[in-house]
């Protein structure tokens, strides 16, 4: 073998080591975007997600020693990623009608994430994991210096590792829908299957298992009533018109939704955030926490001409969607920053503060702790109203831990059941909300003025009085607030919160 030759087959050995490497860290970080929509975006589904890989990362590492030893040539190596590229690309192709059948087959439930991770991703990763012991037993034929070769190959496939993960993170995720990132994927696991080969037949089907994964998502008919989707770093975010109403969807579930015909919103729990301008008529300011749509602070701004409102939303990718498709009011002003760091940055105090994060299988539990609503108080003017919107029933296991926890930090706090909603709504103040007669005579002035249909009277009304046990609920804080369990507890026997 020549000194040409000896390096041209290091350095394709050095890149099918660093390919799949980086194929195999992107993949699960992108694994999480194609399970959202069915089920959620929780710590169950990530700690399925880095199991799945890691048992099938053991049972590649394994194959691959024994493969090697039995078969020590490097086209060997290349069927083993040419077998990854084509289950990658299977995933890529059946891949979302697979997660949304599995989701509704388990309730989306954990084992249901852990059976999509382990048949959608298992083989292609435990294919990707077996290069790094096959490349040990090609490169290291002198037993003395086996240990740098292996630790030089470790090295190399870690770094591949980090590449991967980072160009997932910033660069695929953020820029490229979720069927072109998984083509990508196949279309470099398939060049470190070409590097494997020197025979043209077993090239050519590397070649055409990656014009395969291209072609293939497209030839899928697209929903008419899907009108945009967008993939971010946060979520998955769809937006569908069916049967007069423009919905919002994020991971599966429906954040908001307006009517197309007079833009008005279709979701009537929406109505509720007006029992804050019938407690305090005299209300100036709004800040609300989750955008969606942006539905409550375009209602209330219908409501009390001139009231000043502003969103903390942490994915810009929704107040675009809310601006382009919901008709967003353009007097409302989005910050686009994580809400509980907004609050922490800026002294303002507000009369009005409707948080709106508490939906579906992801809530995030450090806006939902003591801490947080004790910062949340602090940004209160003296008469200020803080609102919870609950998309669930209030006796569930999340919603009872969500008000215990805010019973501890604020001195008034009443709850209302929606009408024509199953929604719940918190309402907390340092200062005693007026009595049932008077909010009901606000809502009759409302609804007088108004003139319209909707009787904010009837919001009034909706004061609940029924009793919950909150003796067995956690005070939930920084250090302890279990809201992934809390939730699944409450999907045991109920719908999950925020599908209507």
């Amino acid at each position: 073998m020549s000194n040409d030759t000896g390096i041209w087959l290091r350095l394709r050995l050095l890149g099918v080591v660093f390919l799949p490497a980086a194929t195999l860290m992107a993949l699960e970080i992108v694994s999480s975007r194609l399970l959202a929509p069915a089920f959620g975006n929780s710590v169950y589904v990530w700690g399925s997600i880095i199991g799945v890989f890691l048992a099938a990362m053991s049972v590649g590492y394994v194959a691959g020693g024994k493969l090697a030893d039995a078969r020590p040539r490097l086209e060997v190596l290349g069927w083993v990623l040419l077998l990854s590229a084509a289950v990658q690309g299977l995933t890529a192709s059946i891949g979302r009608t697979t997660v949304i059948e599995l989701g509704e087959a388990t309730g989306g439930s954990p084992v249901g994430t852990l059976l999509a991770v382990a048949i959608l991703f298992g083989p292609a990763t435990a294919a990707l994991a077996s290069v790094s012991p096959f490349a040990v037993r090609l490169t290291g034929r002198d037993p003395l210096g086996l240990g740098g070769v292996a630790g030089r190959l470790f090295a190399l496939s870690t770094f591949g590792s980090l590449v991967g993960t980072l160009a997932a993170t910033f660069v695929l995720v953020p820029q490229l829908n979720l069927s072109t990132i998984l083509a990508w994927l196949v279309s470099v696991t398939a060049l470190g299957a070409l590097l494997c080969f020197d025979r043209a037949v077993p090239a050519l089907l590397a070649l055409a298992v990656t014009v395969v994964a291209w072609i293939a998502p497209q030839l899928g008919q697209t929903s008419e009533a899907v009108r945009a989707e967008r993939i971010t770093p946060y979520q998955t975010l769809i937006v569908r018109e069916e049967a007069g109403v423009r919905a919002l969807i994020s991971d599966g579930i429906r954040h908001g939704a307006v009517r197309i015909d007079d833009g008005g919103p279709a979701l009537t729990y929406v109505h509720g955030a007006a029992v804050a301008l019938l407690a305090r008529p005299h209300a100036r300011t709004m800040l609300g926490l989750g955008l969606g749509t942006g539905s409550a602070g375009t209602l209330l701004r219908q409501l009390r001409p001139g009231l000043e409102v502003i969103y903390a939303e942490i994915d810009p990718a929704v107040g675009d969607l809310a601006r382009e498709w919901f008709a967003l009011d353009s007097a409302i002003e989005v910050e686009v920053e994580d809400a509980r760091r907004f609050l922490a940055r800026s002294e303002r105090t507000w009369d009005i503060v409707y948080c709106d994060t508490y939906v579906g299988q992801a809530v995030p539990f450090h806006l939902a702790t003591r801490e947080f609503f004790a910062l949340l108080s602090e940004r209160l003017s003296p008469e200020g109203i803080v609102e919870i919107n609950i998309a669930s029933h209030i006796t569930q296991p999340f919603a009872r831990a969500i008000l215990r926890t805010v019973v501890a930090v604020f001195p008034e706090v009443d709850v209302f059941s929606l009408p024509d909603s199953g929604n719940f709504l918190i309402v907390a103040s340092r200062s005693p909300l007026p009595p049932d007669s008077e909010l009901e005579e606000s809502g009759r002035q409302l609804d007088r003025r108004l003139g319209a249909a909707r009787s904010y009277q009837r919001v009034a009304r909706s004061r609940w009085t029924g009793e919950v046990d909150l003796s067995t609920s956690p005070i939930l804080t920084d250090a302890f607030a279990p809201v992934d369990s809390l939730l699944d507890l409450g999907t045991r026997d109920a719908r999950l919160p925020g599908i209507p």
